[in-house]
């Protein structure tokens, strides 16, 4: 077998998309980074970016377990300004071979505006379709209606609801890469057309 006809890893295709630069005068990355860099760095801004929010508290695992975990494709990008100091986040992993689920996100309010989350979205979904996902799914607060309708915005759809006693009533949401998802979630979950003139 030639070089040529080797598969790209994940790791070669996510090289092709991140690290992201934001444009502007002020500039800005978005990286993949390891568990570590990133527990530290979301550690120092999460108070600032959920002030009414306790974070659930981090109890470590067995090594078993952990091993297990991460054995799954996860995916951890930190959001820096132009000096390097984070300002957002966005996590997720494999929930199934077909399936990522973004587990969670954050941005400092005064870059909410910038946008700063749409391009970080936009580009972790086209990685996502490349590495070979069908879907991506999230699930929000329903008071959470900045994420949802961001989301929505995004072509996710809203595909159901979940009861978690770490999190409360929670909205699933998923978004389809290929037309044929779409068609039969569409034609499974969609009301039939009102007539006209109704």
């Amino acid at each position: 077998m030639s070089s040529s006809d080797t598969l790209e890893t994940i790791d070669d295709i996510r090289c092709r998309f991140f690290p992201v630069r934001f444009p502007g005068s002020g500039g800005g990355v978005g990286r993949c980074v390891d568990e570590a860099t990133f527990r530290e760095a979301v550690g120092q801004i999460y108070a600032s970016v959920f002030p009414d929010r306790d974070a659930y508290p981090y109890r470590p695992k067995s090594a078993e377990l952990v091993a297990e975990y991460r054995a799954l494709h996860q995916e951890r990008i930190l959001v820096e300004d132009g000096d390097g100091k984070p300002i957002g986040w966005l996590k997720g992993r494999m929930a199934d071979p077909d399936t990522f689920y973004l587990g969670t996100s954050g941005l400092l309010p005064e870059y909410r505006t910038q946008g700063v989350a749409t391009l970080i979205h936009v580009k972790l979904l086209e990685y996502l379709q490349a590495v070979g996902y069908e879907r991506v799914t999230s699930e929000h607060h329903p008071s959470n209606r900045t994420a949802m309708i961001f989301q929505l915005k995004h072509g996710f759809s809203i595909e159901g609801m979940s009861l978690d006693e770490r999190w409360g009533p929670m909205v699933k949401m998923v978004r389809f890469f290929d037309k044929d998802r779409q068609a039969e979630f569409d034609r499974r979950f969609g009301f039939e057309q009102y007539p006209k003139g109704s």
